[in-house]
């Protein structure tokens, strides 16, 4: 059972927990944990975010975002793997969006498919090669018209505008755009 937080119910509490270990909201949050824990696990996994700079493009200081442009919010989501290990995420608030004019359906894989993939070849003595790759969506550009006022986490850039220039988890055409990215 994990600690009532501010007179929460349990079951609202156990969604800041996860393997034991407190889960922040927001930047603000997440070093306070650190300092609390006298480490830097939080800091060192929203740096990890550097990755993420490529999907933006930064508007220098006057500078008006482009007509036709939608604002969205984008935030961070802490995560606690399950090897202990903090994982931040920035995703996009493309819920606010309209949705597009093209195609953004992008079919996923089903588990089964997946074992029946890897059950053949064992059968028939064959090796399998395997690949991931990190931070997918940032390699395909954003089939949409959005931008975002840079969070806390972005140093001395926060507070500036941001076109969004890459797909980003949470934009509606994501899938569509990371799928026309690879099969091109």
């Amino acid at each position: 059972m994990y600690p009532p937080i501010n007179n929460l119910e349990p079951k609202i509490a156990s969604l800041m927990y996860k393997f034991g270990i407190k889960v922040p909201a927001n930047i603000a949050e997440a070093r306070a944990l650190d300092k609390e824990n006298g480490d830097e696990l939080w800091e060192r996994s929203v740096k990890e975010m550097k990755n993420v700079q490529i999907a933006f493009k930064v508007l220098d200081d006057g500078t008006r975002v482009p007509v036709g442009y939608q604002q969205i919010p984008c935030m961070l989501i802490f995560d606690v793997k399950m090897d202990f290990t903090r994982k931040t995420r920035l995703v996009a608030g493309g819920h606010v969006t309209e949705p597009p004019s093209v195609l953004t359906y992008a079919s996923v894989v089903t588990r089964e498919s997946v074992q029946i993939a890897l059950l053949i070849p064992a059968l028939n003595d064959m090796s399998v090669v395997g690949a991931d790759i990190s931070n997918a969506y940032l390699k395909a550009p954003t089939m949409g018209k959005e931008w975002t006022i840079l969070g806390a986490e972005w140093g001395s850039d926060a507070g500036k505008k941001a076109i969004i220039v890459r797909a980003l988890y949470g934009l509606k055409s994501s899938g569509a755009a990371y799928r026309n990215h690879l099969a091109s």
